[in-house]
């Protein structure tokens, strides 16, 4: 145990230290900043949300469903406020996600359907049988065992496969091929159902997989949210990023004053 007298010392110095840096650069270092700007242009971006009159009706419905309280009329002003306390926290998060929603349509709605064409394969979901195998002659035999002698794989992976497979006998899934190592997922795509891989190495075993079974990937609800909120991600990042660097500029103790940028400009585009 470090005697608390240096441990005190020590401590005292890093505080020190941390006291000499701007605050900035700490609360950039610690991710508080980057958060915090993640939640304001969130912010931002819900803050442009409109509704039609007929989306106001079934968002009120949404935002009151179960509680004990009847819809507010209205959504100007402080509508949340007029609202028993003890629902106002749970109202705001359901109105905030559904605004998040509609601004991610807004914005994204078109672009959904070519991206889910562009990610389908990867969101295919797959299940297999799987032998982790610490030697390329153990594979090759028991291979052939496979494809020859039809011995069953479930028997082979509980009792050789040095993975998790091995309690499992040898079932991995359903998992998303984009969730796979791409040796793996190359592998995969590339057998039909029932079909058994030649070994193959990914390091630092000797695999053998057979597909046996393959669910195409369809644009339901939840998909199509996920995907909107993919999309989201780089311009958020983009304007993040910016953000940060015009405030480093701004706070820079020997730097002229910047040209102003918008620092947020992703909710305001």
């Amino acid at each position: 145990m470090h005697p608390v007298s240096l441990l005190h010392r020590d401590l005292r110095s890093a505080v020190d230290a941390m006291a000499r840096r701007p605050l900035h650069e700490l609360l950039e270092q610690q991710g508080i900043l980057q958060a915090l700007a993640r939640d304001l242009a969130l912010k931002a971006l819900r803050q442009d949300v409109r509704f039609t009159a007929e989306e106001r009706d079934v968002v009120l419905a949404q935002v009151c469903a179960g509680l004990p309280c009847v819809p507010p009329a209205h959504l100007e002003g402080d509508w949340i406020a007029q609202l028993p306390e003890q629902l106002q926290d749970t109202v705001r998060q359901r109105w905030e996600h559904l605004c998040n929603q509609k601004a991610l349509e807004d914005r994204y709605g078109e672009q959904v359907e070519a991206y889910f064409l562009e990610r389908r394969e990867d969101l295919e979901q797959v299940v297999f049988r799987l032998l982790r195998l610490p030697q390329q002659g153990l594979a090759e035999e028991l291979y052939l065992r496979l494809i020859d002698d039809d011995a069953s794989f479930g028997d082979l992976a509980s009792r050789y496969s040095s993975g998790d497979e091995s309690i499992t006998r040898g079932i991995v899934g359903p998992i998303e091929l984009s969730q796979l190592h791409p040796t793996l997922r190359g592998v995969l795509q590339g057998l039909a159902v029932g079909d058994i891989h030649p070994p193959f190495l990914l390091e630092p075993s000797i695999l053998l997989v057979r597909l046996e079974h393959r669910r195409p990937a369809s644009l339901n609800e939840a998909l199509r949210h996920r995907l909107l909120e993919e999309l989201l991600q780089p311009d958020l990042q983009a304007g993040i990023d910016a953000a940060l660097a015009e405030l480093r500029r701004s706070l820079a103790p020997d730097d002229a004053t910047p040209a102003p940028t918008p620092a947020l400009a992703l909710a305001r585009s």
